[in-house]
């Protein structure tokens, strides 16, 4: 996200602090008048429409409609109009501009900075309902947060006020794409696709300079680099590699950049700087930073100083190319076509890009045909204790949209939802200009309505997306089979501080609550680690919370505050 705004609606007089810290941050006054306060930094794109609606951050006309009405576009923005005597503020689908806002006796506070809200109301106070609910519901984000007071306006929704009642609605919804299902095949669709990634990387990358893309070798990471040279962007190229081979992609990221004529920067990076335990530097309105990739963390922020560069990367692409490990797309052809040649042919294709024979893929698939859809987002009780832990998620906007959807674009949709929890985690990304191409709204909502069996033809995942770029990427990473990995220095970074994860955990103020399993830790924590088995994860996991609601509590970690300004 390029810049920030601060925005506050009410009673204008009661609203000093307000003002104080936009002057605070530097923040420049777009709109002052009677119940009505806007900021923003001086790199936050702003434009009005003819309507008198204020865009603020990126929002691009769909091609090539001219994008004078709101409905017309996508992008990363945040909107406020007025509808009579109330206040309309819409982020965009997916890929919106951050929106946390809380409510005061005086009127509305929002703000694209939860540190900013945290400022102006004072030291929140964690809502321990939230927690409970993000440890056993992963990366299920909602409008909660972790504190009582403050909400997020979640991408594709939008918030009404008028002065006393205030309701969220939404604007976008992945049902409606899904039910709009291709015909035709996956040559005509891979052609559209590619247009659209293209198109789109071009909209981000027209206004930017400088680009630097994150290059792992990957598939995702490689489109977004095609796309970027075929959009005649101004960027280069760094990439990531670790001691062992299975983090070592490098040869794969030099075949694109000498593909696409970029210069690349190569930086290694290993488990010593991973660190597990240390309280975060800065407190978010959620849980932040995955520890294990604090190493990654450090080594891009060591080689990229330059904090205005623009950072473009392949995220989502898993999520939306639809990457399912699952036999959802079996089901749902056989859902539609019953036991038919067309059924065999994607048992076939799955088997095979899942590494299984057909007949395993038979045998799971008859299991999940019999078992029935699972319904609601998943429960991971392990390591926790069973009684203190929600029996119900917390309600998402998208809920609704999943009746009648088939098992596969259930998972299709999940995995997109678990991306977009992702976008504000890391901690090289903070403060910088990160953008997500294949999260593109217009990309999300083809690849939704593409049949779930597409992704598989011909025996690999993300078929439709390795067809669209076959012809602008080298065939070594086109075709490739594996990704990278990192598992090897994430076991030695836990094997180096298992022991100070031991008192995190059961020193904590989770194990306190009595939400953790302390038995089943112990035991964890005692034994070896074995090959193949990586329950540490969910160890660290939880013990990110834990490093979260300790910074909250020690109140290190929190910015000066505007109550008594």
């Amino acid at each position: 996200m390029r810049g920030e705004f601060l925005a506050f609606f009410g009673e204008v007089e009661s609203a000093a602090n307000v003002i104080d810290a936009a002057d605070q941050r530097s923040l420049r006054a777009i709109d002052i008048s009677p119940g009505r306060l806007i900021f923003t930094s001086d790199e936050l794109p702003v434009q009005r429409l003819g309507d008198g609606t204020l865009i603020l951050g990126d929002c691009f006309p769909r091609f090539p409609v001219s994008g004078q009405s709101l409905s017309e576009c996508w992008g990363n923005y945040v909107a406020f109009s007025a509808q009579g005597s109330s206040l309309r503020v819409e982020r965009a689908a997916l890929t919106g501009m951050q929106f946390y806002w809380s409510r005061r006796p005086d009127g509305l506070l929002c703000s694209s900075e939860s540190g900013v809200v945290q400022a102006l109301i004072g030291r929140p106070a964690i809502d321990w309902e939230f927690v409970s609910n993000s440890l056993a519901y992963i990366n299920l984000r909602t409008e909660r947060t972790g504190f009582s007071a403050i909400r997020e306006l979640l991408p594709g929704t939008c918030l009404c006020f008028d002065g006393v009642a205030l309701s969220v609605e939404p604007t976008w919804l992945p049902g409606k794409h899904i039910l709009c299902q291709r015909s035709g095949e996956v040559a005509g669709i891979a052609n559209e696709l590619q247009r659209l990634i293209i198109n789109c990387t071009a909209a981000w990358s027209a206004s930017r300079s400088q680009i630097l893309v994150e290059l792992s070798g990957g598939l995702d990471s490689s489109i977004v680099t095609a796309a970027l040279k075929s959009a005649d962007a101004d960027f280069s190229a760094i990439t990531f590699a670790t001691p062992d081979a299975e983090g070592d992609e490098r040869v794969y990221a030099r075949a694109v950049a000498a593909r696409c004529g970029i210069a690349l920067a190569e930086v290694e990076h290993d488990d010593h700087a991973i660190d597990l335990i240390s309280l975060p530097d800065t407190v978010s309105a959620r849980p932040g930073a995955y520890s294990l990739l604090s190493g990654l963390d450090h080594a891009f922020a060591a080689n990229v100083s330059d904090l205005t560069r623009p950072i473009f990367g392949g995220i989502g692409g898993d999520s939306v190319f639809q990457f399912d490990t699952t036999v959802g797309p079996i089901l749902d052809v056989f859902g539609r076509f019953g036991l038919s040649r067309r059924t065999l042919a994607t048992m076939r294709d799955v088997a095979r890009a899942s590494g299984a024979t057909v007949w395993e893929a038979a045998r799971l698939s008859w299991r999940a045909h019999h078992a029935g859809p699972r319904v609601g987002w998943r429960r991971d009780l392990t390591y926790l204790h069973e009684a203190a832990m929600p029996c119900v998620p917390f309600v998402h906007p998208w809920d609704a949209s999943a009746a009648g959807v088939s098992q596969a674009k259930r998972n299709h949709v999940e995995s997109i939802r678990r991306i977009l929890d992702f976008l504000d985690r890391p901690g090289r990304w903070q403060g910088r200009d990160v953008i997500a191409p294949l999260l593109s709204q217009p990309i999300v909502e083809l690849c939704l309505s593409v049949p779930s069996e597409h992704w598989f033809t011909g025996g690999r995942n993300r078929a439709v997306a390795r067809a669209a770029f076959a012809d602008r990427l080298p065939a070594e990473v086109v075709w490739r089979h594996g990704k990278g990995r990192m598992e090897a220095i994430c076991a030695a970074a836990y094997l180096r501080q298992r022991s100070q994860l031991r008192d995190l955990l059961l020193g904590g103020r989770l194990a306190e609550l009595a939400m953790l399993d302390r038995p089943a830790i112990e035991a964890y924590l005692a034994r070896d680690l074995a090959d193949g088995e990586f329950d540490y994860f969910r160890l660290i996991e939880i013990g990110d919370v834990e490093r979260w609601v300790r910074a909250v509590e020690s109140g290190a970690a929190f910015g000066p505050s505007f109550t008594q300004r």
